[in-house]
């Protein structure tokens, strides 16, 4: 798999046909080799397809805003995150999960796949590892606490 321009996927797959028919806008070019748009949709649907080692829009399209720049394993996490509807978050304590999940979330708002996000976690670390963190990583969003 190959990034074209920062814009396309380059695939080398034995049935293109099999991508071309879920993804319109894709094409099969002259060397056999499928051409597919390098976007969010795109990608969870290639994903889908269990094509390996698709990559995340985010890790081109994506600023990374806060006072932190992430490291290596946030960026895979925030990466998974995007590509999969459903996911769960098991890196260890102090691995930066709480910076990840605000990244991968701030991505998908940005670019208007979500509206909002609902973080159920205990009242003990709501402020200290949501909060808190939300305005370390993505200051330009706002949060409200509700709780009982």
């Amino acid at each position: 798999m190959q990034i074209v321009a920062n814009k396309a996927l380059l695939l080398r797959v034995r049935q293109p046909n099999r991508i071309t028919t879920v993804i319109p806008k894709s094409k099969i070019l002259d060397s056999g080799e499928v051409l597919v748009k390098w976007g969010l949709e795109e990608a969870q649907v290639l994903k889908n397809l269990r094509i390996k080692n698709v990559p995340s829009p985010i890790t081109a399209q994506y600023d990374w805003p806060g006072l932190h720049k992430p490291f290596a394993h946030q960026r895979t996490t925030a990466e998974f995150l995007t590509l999969h509807r459903r996911g769960f978050c098991f890196n260890e304590q102090g691995t930066g999960k709480t910076g990840s999940v605000i990244w991968a979330a701030d991505y998908l708002m940005n670019i208007g796949m979500i509206r909002r996000v609902l973080v159920l976690c205990p009242l003990s670390i709501m402020q200290s590892a949501w909060v808190n963190d939300l305005f370390k990583f993505a200051m330009h969003r706002t949060v409200t606490v509700a709780h009982s």
